[in-house]
């Protein structure tokens, strides 16, 4: 496992969870969404299977509109937030929270599932290999039943990056203030990103821990040819999957591909 993976998702996950939970309230448009593009393919209802969930915001917004579903995630404290929410919102009889490394997923999730569609939300791929990222989709296409969906959504592609960087920048999480320093290797597509959290204190800062995580960048065809190659065939972008506004290279990367036969 590489070194900042564990050291961002696992041994600082509570740092990363603040920043996850303001993604909660934009999710329930972003499943909506992803729900009136599955029936114009027909699907309706099923199961989901959602990779790299974080702390269930997508699998628990599939399971809230009558899917069940199955997340899953390497850090232990993402999951137990995750299965938490789930109770708290009366669906944990609907969503299963499965704490592994989504590179074994065939290992993690029985082999006789069968799944309507897949979800990787967020940039949740590029921390690996390409090899390792191609292989997460083919097992995840062993998992799909024909004509199932998978969406690829709200993560970062090249074209964006080599637009536009912003080399250093701040927000504020709960009490938490998070300095963003990034650097983009064009040469590469290879994004590294430093992250240092502060503890708020009125006017004062206290210094709490610095991150330094690097990622691979791809471009929409480099992304449509490795699903091709693992099982799925592109069938749409979007900028914005809620408004189904088209992809741009200003926009986020929203993918939808379809189980090749």
């Amino acid at each position: 496992m590489e070194d900042w993976v564990r050291r961002i998702f696992i041994e600082r996950a509570d740092l990363f969870l603040k920043i996850m939970n303001e993604r909660w309230p934009r999710t329930e448009a972003l499943v909506d969404g992803m729900i009136r593009l599955l029936k114009d393919f027909g699907v309706e209802g099923g199961k989901v299977l959602d990779l790299c969930c974080g702390n269930g915001r997508v699998a628990i917004s599939f399971a809230k509109k009558g899917f069940t579903a199955v997340g899953i995630d390497l850090s232990p404290t993402f999951i137990e937030d995750a299965k938490a929410r789930a109770r708290e919102l009366g669906v944990s009889k609907k969503v299963d929270f499965i704490c592994g490394d989504v590179r074994r997923l065939l290992s993690l999730v029985p082999k006789d599932s069968c799944f309507n569609v897949v979800t990787s939300v967020w940039t949740s791929i590029g921390y690996y290999t390409k090899s390792e990222d191609l292989e997460v989709f083919k097992q995840a296409r062993q998992l799909t039943r024909e004509g199932g969906i998978l969406f690829i959504a709200e993560t970062a592609h090249r074209d964006s990056l080599s637009l536009r960087v912003c080399p250093s920048s701040f927000t504020i999480h709960e009490d938490t203030v998070l300095v963003e320093e990034t650097r983009w290797d064009a040469n590469t597509s290879r994004l590294r990103t430093t992250w240092s959290f502060y503890a708020k204190n009125g006017d004062n800062l206290k210094f709490i821990d610095k991150i330094t995580f690097e990622i691979y960048i791809y471009s929409l065809s480099e992304l449509a040819s490795m699903l091709k190659e693992a099982g799925w065939e592109t069938v749409a972008t979007y900028g914005n999957l809620a408004s189904r506004q088209p992809f741009t290279p200003w926009t986020e990367l929203n993918l939808v591909a379809k189980t090749i036969k």
